[in-house]
């Protein structure tokens, strides 16, 4: 009975080894994370922009290609969000050291940036 269980545990030990090596080394599973899913389906679908957002963009000296960028570095906010409205759910997502906030519409069809601020610098759009 002690030999099987030996070999079990050698066995086993080899068998998670390889897994480690051959699956799980050197990969991140942030990817499932409910942040992560709503910035990749952002990203993914390419974000329509208002017309308020370009001037916004303009203003904060940024571009439209500097977006996904942002988006990757960004942190989404649940608690400003509105994650259950309908037809278009509201997600806010912020950079904290750059103190900057990004408001998207995630509809069935569409994604739409509706506003970038960045605080402490104020624009004049409408």
């Amino acid at each position: 009975m002690a030999k099987r269980f030996f070999y079990y545990i050698v066995g086993f030990t080899i068998g998670a080894i390889f897994i480690y090596f051959l699956l799980i080394r050197g990969r991140s599973f942030d990817f499932w994370m409910p942040s992560e899913r709503v910035k990749t389906e952002i990203i993914e679908r390419k974000p329509v922009i208002t017309e308020k957002a370009i001037c916004q963009l303009a203003c904060l000296n940024l571009n439209k290609d500097s977006i996904a960028s942002i988006i990757k570095k960004s942190e989404v906010n649940f608690d400003k969000s509105s994650v259950r409205e309908k037809p278009c759910k509201q997600y806010l997502l912020e950079i904290n050291e750059e103190k900057i906030a990004m408001n998207f519409s995630l509809c069935d069809t569409i994604v739409v940036l509706n506003t970038i601020t960045k605080e402490g610098q104020e624009c004049e759009c409408n």
